[in-house]
């Protein structure tokens, strides 16, 4: 009799592990979908975060190429021309600044100096104002592709004649 109430009880409950079994399978499928979506958006952000810091360190190093030219001689930063691009380069063991944007790797680089105009409080303006002769504003821009989206930085500084 005891052989008979067990062969009941199985039948009666037997498929609700089945049912467990399919719904812990599917959650543990949504889990690992889960993270391997999460795994791919790190990867993204962590390679577009490396560009990022590669990109500001060209950019520094234009600006501080740009201001040892002018701590060699001034005259050689206010000979350039406005808005036109240059790009950093060693000539005879010292930065200069040479014509045209230049490519590393996957980055483009380049340099725009422009004139600075001051208001008459000595203040910096975009428009009008008189010309300052000891100042130059630098854009060092860096461009570059990664997963098929354009990307660029720019940083911005301004250069004057002043001496210590």
């Amino acid at each position: 009799m005891k052989f008979i109430f067990h062969l009941k009880f199985k039948e009666k409950y037997g498929g609700f592990g089945i049912v467990e079994l399919l719904i812990v399978i599917g959650i543990i499928g949504l889990a690992l979908a889960g993270m391997v979506g999460f795994g791919n958006y790190a990867l993204k952000v962590n390679s577009q975060i490396k560009h990022r810091v590669a990109a500001v360190y060209l950019a520094e190093e234009a600006i501080e190429a740009a201001s040892i030219v002018k701590d060699e001689d001034w005259s050689l930063l206010t000979a350039l021309n406005s808005g036109s691009p240059y790009h950093p380069a060693i000539n005879s063991g010292k930065w200069v600044l040479a014509a045209g944007a230049e490519n590393i790797n996957n980055y483009s680089r380049q340099i725009i100096l422009e004139d600075v105009y001051r208001d008459a409080a000595d203040n910096i303006v975009s428009s009008g104002g008189s010309n300052d002769p000891g100042s130059r504003k630098i854009t060092a821009t860096v461009s570059w592709t990664n997963q098929g989206q354009n990307y660029q930085m720019e940083l911005v500084s301004y250069l004057t004649d002043w001496q210590p």
